[in-house]
């Protein structure tokens, strides 16, 4: 498999992760405009490559990983700075809250390594959960950098803390149910997998 890792959607991905560690500098100096502004310079170009892959024929499997690893990695990185007290910042994310999505990322890539390594099992697309709980989580984000530059109210971000709370409980449950349905699928002589009709009876002779 070809990984074609030269892309302009891919050299966007790797600019995205080179400037995490800038937005991350920029909330705990308390540069709240720098941070805002680094922070819609990444969400632009995640739009930008996206765009760029679907509609331009630049889509790659390199990319295809790298791009939800770039964001995943973005939003982990916020939620723990957030967190911490000693961050300057108007309003903190709830320890709670960052343990539970923590918890829930890793539970899906361990699944995902056992599916994929164990049972061949390699496509498994996310849901409209899975990408509400992401909204959610990146608008966390927005809301509190935004309520740091006094452009938004902090009732905001505490709405977004129950919507991220929600939806991440909810998207792992349906995350798990998906999956033990794909591994009982898979298995030899096991029921078919969620959506999956079940095999014709053998002609008989």
């Amino acid at each position: 498999m070809e990984l074609r890792p030269w892309t302009l959607p891919n050299l966007l991905t790797f600019a995205r992760l080179v400037a995490i560690p800038f937005l991350i500098n920029a909330v705990l100096e308390g540069q709240h405009g720098q941070a805002f502004a680094i922070f819609f310079a990444m969400a632009v170009s995640d739009f930008v490559d996206g765009y760029l892959a679907r509609h331009f024929g630049m889509a790659s499997p390199l990319g295809a990983l790298l791009d939800p690893a770039a964001d995943k990695l973005l939003l982990v990185s916020t939620f723990i700075v957030f967190a911490l007290k000693s961050t300057p910042s108007n309003i903190h994310i709830p320890l709670w809250l960052v343990l539970l999505t923590v918890a829930r990322d890793v539970l899906i890539v361990v699944v995902a390594l056992v599916m994929a390594l164990g049972l061949g099992i390699k496509s498994f697309p996310p849901t409209l959960l899975g990408k509400a709980n992401t909204f959610a989580e990146i608008s966390t984000v927005v809301a509190i950098l935004m309520n740091n530059i006094d452009r938004m109210p902090a009732w905001v971000a505490e709405a977004c803390f129950v919507a991220t709370f929600l939806l991440t409980i909810a998207s792992g449950v349906h995350y798990i149910f998906r999956a033990s349905s794909a591994i009982a699928g898979a298995a030899p002589g096991g029921p078919p997998s969620l959506g999956e009709p079940p095999a014709p009876p053998p002609a008989s002779t």
